[in-house]
């Protein structure tokens, strides 16, 4: 078993309840066992244009899947959930649904199909601040950064101009 990380998001409907659902399908799936979910945090749309805020959280879990299987078996449950996505559309959707493999032990891969670890980690607090909830010690293995310094340096990209102001609180299931 190997501990893996997903960023869960959604900005169609309501998120709260999505999540908590998608959250226990997961656990309902053969070879994935749930450890913890962060607190939902309420988020403004970060690179795409959209009047819908996102509800988004972190969930830890332990699986015998392989990231690959890991990252289908997510897309599936996703299609489940009412997620389609657009061969055409350009840049990022409102989506009833998104679950991001952000982690998987570690492992570093860079496939068409998989990047880990997920290439924007460090670029959205909307993953950072619910994966220090649930992992405050989180250090990334090949780069020795904890979780904790890459909030620092994105607050501190954000107060230079460097990066966007990203608007985020957490909330209560």
């Amino acid at each position: 078993m190997v501990i893996a990380y997903i960023g869960m998001g959604s900005n169609i409907g309501d998120g709260k309840r999505t999540l908590q659902d998608a959250w226990k399908f997961i656990g309902d799936l053969d070879d994935i066992t749930l450890s913890r979910l962060s607190s939902p945090y309420l988020s403004a749309p970060v690179d795409m244009v959209s009047q819908h805020w996102f509800t988004n959280a972190v969930g830890v879990v332990s699986t015998s899947l392989g990231p690959l299987e890991l990252l289908h078996t997510l897309l599936e449950v996703e299609a489940v959930f009412g997620r389609t996505r657009s061969e055409t559309g350009f840049g990022y959707q409102d989506r009833s649904l998104d679950l991001d493999l952000l982690y998987f032990q570690e492992v570093v891969m860079d496939t068409p199909e998989l990047i880990l670890p997920h290439p924007h980690v460090g670029k959205r607090l909307f993953v950072l601040e619910p994966l220090a909830e649930v992992t405050p010690d989180f250090t990334v293995l090949a780069t020795g950064v904890t979780v904790s310094q890459m909030i620092q340096e994105l607050q501190q990209s954000v107060h230079r101009g460097e990066s966007k102001k990203q608007e985020i609180s957490k909330s209560f299931w």
